[in-house]
């Protein structure tokens, strides 16, 4: 399967344009507890668009390693590239909200932020886990054989 540079460079663009859109800090909810799943629900849009992209990096890697190797490398740099600009959106918004709070907010009030960005570096290593191991049982396969 071979992609053409054009289609790379207009994926790049698309992943990259819903960063430029501004979204306020949201607090969290006083009632219940923090899950996983809470933390992808009140993540922004464009922050939840890059989580299921690393996800879907993640699973894809070992089912791409033999046919699409080039792709898989690639996920080796972008997954912790992709995860670093989307927790440092969740930070910089996590900050103006921060700033523009005329009372500071609580470390309970943050930890939502906070745990988000954790989420995100998380799931950027283990895209690049996934991907380099991967594609070392791939070349130990082919030795081996």
């Amino acid at each position: 399967m071979r992609i053409n540079r054009p289609i790379l460079v207009a994926a790049g663009l698309a992943t990259l344009l819903p960063l430029a859109i501004a979204f306020p800090a949201l607090a969290a909810e006083p009632a219940g507890r923090l899950s996983l799943a809470g933390v992808f629900a009140h993540a922004a849009l464009p922050v939840q668009a890059i989580a299921v992209l690393l996800l879907a990096a993640i699973v894809a890697a070992p089912l791409l390693r033999d046919r699409a190797r080039r792709l898989v490398t690639a996920f080796i740099a972008g997954g912790p590239l992709l995860a670093l600009a989307a927790a440092a959106f969740t930070g910089l918004a996590g900050a103006i909200g921060y700033a523009n709070s005329t009372v500071p907010p609580s470390p309970t009030v943050m930890a939502p932020a906070w745990a988000e960005i954790l989420l995100l570096t998380v799931l950027g290593l283990l895209a690049a886990f996934s991907a380099v191991l991967s594609l070392g049982l791939a070349k130990s396969e082919r030795t081996e054989a």
